[in-house]
């Protein structure tokens, strides 16, 4: 906006000094030629009027003052009788006499009449500027003669150029003082717009905390910085009030489906065998419901901006949490394996890789069969650290990977008992971290579950394999 505002000040500038100067200096070489032609013909009258005398009697006019003018204006004067004849000429004043009897305005001056303009001379080879007036004397004002004083028309060109040079230096001034003073008025204009891009960039990037001071910039910017006010501070008490719904109705609904829970699972000793299939449904269900309250739960702490980073080894974090899923993986006839780098340390919310690789491993599992293998990968690069849980499921169509990370979404073909927010958590936690989360195909078959997380350290090491079996 600012570029804009500065070129808009360019713009009409560049086009008012156009409007001002270009009719300007059309004007100033009009006038500077008429005045050039005044001067002429005013000291063409002088030199008649001193010449007149010497003239009348066939004899030429005082050389000293007007050869002494010639040299100071760097005009030609010529004197000639009433036949053409030079009687005096300050381009050659010893030289043979001249006929100027076919010039133009010399025919015209001697026939009694002024004139002044401006033409071609083939002799020279250049535009003349010329003034030729009559010479006139006796009792009956008889034409006796006639003076022409000319000069090149580079004497005019050159100060007309010398006044357009004036003119497009003073504008080229005048343009670089409008683009500093004009850059400087933009700026100024332009700071609360800057304030306000900052402050919906740090709200977007889920600070609503953010305010704008409302008395800056013109009356309209100060408007929009009350509304934007106004709509942070809505979008915050929305969100907060979505947050606590959630963690309160989480929190309310542990304690009761854990005790129905404990309860079911109390009364299994006693159900009848024929009975046993729906307690043990309606146990899986309630398992079902404590998982979907615990994933409401860890989204209702991330997503209010209470979570705090540390540095995390995440291949130890990933060795520890696959030995805990070792026997479970094993007890479906599924292999895990752990191939992991020393030391991949990684800057990450806390409790947060944990989160990754249960729920990771917990999708994997709800897609594997028996005799499958299942790999959990840490690797290390330079400025970041990757967290792969790789399975040989069904996998998912290009499609099904951009929806896999929203709330509650499941595949069809997905087994039943999930809650469909495990990705959700992943995603929304990697996201906290500084990193990302996403799904690739794996090329034996399957998903291929990365996590990115930022690195705690510069230097790469050596990874190694430590399979865990199954």
């Amino acid at each position: 906006m600012t570029r804009r505002l500065v070129v808009t000040y360019f713009t009409i500038t560049a086009f008012a000094l156009a409007s001002l100067a270009i009719p300007f200096g059309i004007t100033f070489a009009h006038r500077e030629k008429d005045r050039l032609l005044f001067a002429i013909e005013r000291d063409a009258d002088d030199i008649a009027a001193e010449a007149q005398a010497t003239v009348s009697r066939g004899k030429p006019p005082p050389k000293t003052a007007i050869s002494l003018y010639a040299a100071k204006t760097g005009g030609h004067v010529i004197v000639v009788n009433r036949k053409g004849i030079a009687l005096l000429d300050t381009d050659n004043p010893s030289g043979p006499a001249r006929d100027f009897s076919n010039r133009p305005e010399v025919i015209q001056a001697i026939s009694g009449r002024r004139v002044d303009g401006s033409r071609y001379s083939a002799t020279l080879g250049t535009n003349l500027i010329y003034t030729a007036v009559p010479i006139t004397g006796g009792s009956d004002f008889e034409v006796q003669g006639a003076v022409r004083i000319t000069y090149p028309s580079a004497t005019l060109d050159a100060r007309i150029r010398r006044t357009w040079s004036r003119l497009a230096l003073l504008c080229l001034l005048v343009l670089c003082l409008v683009m500093i003073v004009g850059w400087l008025l933009a700026r100024g204009v332009t700071r609360s717009v800057r304030q306000l891009e900052a402050a919906a960039n740090r709200v977007a990037r889920g600070d609503l905390t953010t305010r704008v001071p409302e008395h800056t910039g013109p009356p309209e910017l100060q408007h929009l910085e009350h509304a934007f006010n106004q709509m942070a501070s809505e979008i915050a008490r929305l969100v907060d009030a979505q947050q606590q719904f959630v963690a309160d109705a989480s929190h309310q609904l542990r304690t009761p489906l854990t005790a129905v829970q404990l309860r079911l699972e109390n009364l299994d000793a006693r159900v009848a065998p024929s009975d046993r299939p729906a307690v043990e449904a309606i146990i899986a269900d309630l398992a079902r419901l404590n998982r979907l309250v615990d994933g409401l739960l860890v989204l209702a702490r991330d997503d209010g901006g209470a979570s705090t980073t540390e540095v995390i080894d995440v291949s130890a974090v990933a060795l520890a949490r696959g030995e805990a899923w070792t026997d479970v993986m094993a007890d479906r006839g599924i292999h895990l394996a752990i191939d992991t780098t020393p030391d991949a340390r990684a800057t990450v919310t806390s409790g947060a890789v944990e989160q990754f690789v249960d729920n990771l491993l917990d999708n994997a599992l709800s897609v594997s069969r028996a005799g499958d293998h299942v790999t959990i990968r840490v690797e290390s690069h330079e400025r970041s650290i990757e967290l792969h849980v790789i399975d040989h499921g069904p996998g998912l169509d290009p499609r099904e990977r951009s929806r896999a990370f929203d709330r509650f979404w499941r595949a069809s073909d997905a087994p039943s008992g999930g809650s469909g927010l495990g990705l959700a958590i992943v995603r929304r936690l990697a996201e906290a971290s500084g990193g990302e989360a996403r799904l690739d195909d794996n090329p034996g078959g399957g998903i291929d579950a990365v996590v990115k997380l930022p690195s705690a350290r510069t230097a790469s090491t050596t990874p190694t394999a430590l399979p865990v079996g199954g």
